[in-house]
């Protein structure tokens, strides 16, 4: 596969003057925003490249094991900043995440998908964690939005005896909707709108466009599932902090 100069690279960068004009130009105070973004980016990405090169090179599932470890724990402090306000929301993500890593990785190994190498296991497993992490964020963030449109509804529910449980099921049932529009709508166009990342690349590496394909609903439906079990999962251990920590 050809390789791309740090000249070009910049020439890539230097592409982001353009939204960096038009927020000062417009007043829109994103530019810092936009400005650390894109640099986080170049430098996390060009780290964790030498990372995985160092990996590959030594071969060590303990050692990669452990990467995709730290990679879920910088996951779950990510979604603990969108359920600050509820109690262990970093364990909870914590375990939400793992739980899906582990189911996914197991479903790869146990089905003979990929073999448990670095090569396949890391860049997998980081558009894993990637999916689910977003499902989380969103959880946190929208579970606090409708519990302040419905706090007066489930309250009643209670005054009439339901349970906890029945008086949050519009709660839950719009949190885990409004969590999985992002993948449902991302399921509803793909290879219509958009050629996935992991599609794109394998062809790009030169891989068969069917071969790639596979890799790809491979991808796509365990992340998809990934997603929603999460985000379920999250719901279900948050929600009772509405009983314990706000309603009373």
């Amino acid at each position: 596969m050809k390789d791309i100069s740090y000249g070009a690279l910049l020439a890539a960068f230097l592409f982001m003057t353009i939204p960096l004009w038009l927020s000062y130009k417009q007043k829109l105070g994103i530019s810092k925003e936009i400005l650390v973004a894109s640099i986080r980016a170049c430098i996390q990405l060009m780290i964790i490249g030498y990372i995985i090169t160092f990996v590959f090179a030594i071969q060590s599932p303990i050692v990669f094991s452990l990467i995709i470890l730290v990679m879920i724990v910088i996951a779950a402090r990510t979604c603990a900043k969108q359920g600050s306000s509820f109690h262990s929301a970093f364990w909870i993500a914590f375990t939400a995440i793992l739980a899906t890593e582990l189911v996914s990785v197991a479903i790869w190994v146990v089905f003979n998908i990929v073999d448990y190498e670095a090569q396949y296991i890391l860049p997998m497993s980081g558009m894993i964690i990637g999916s689910s992490m977003v499902a989380v964020s969103l959880v946190f963030d929208r579970l606090q939005r409708e519990f302040d449109l419905t706090k007066e509804l489930i309250m009643g529910k209670l005054a009439l005896g339901a349970t906890n449980r029945h008086a949050s099921q519009e709660l839950i049932e719009a949190t885990v909707k409004a969590a999985l529009i992002p993948s449902t709508e991302a399921m509803k166009t793909i290879g219509l709108v958009q050629l996935p990342g992991m599609m794109t690349g394998a062809i790009i590496a030169g891989a068969s466009p069917v071969i790639a394909v596979k890799y790809q609903l491979v991808i796509v439906l365990t992340a998809f599932g990934n997603t929603t079990i999460a985000a379920i999962m999250v719901c279900f251990l948050t929600y009772p902090a509405f009983f314990k920590q706000r309603m009373f």
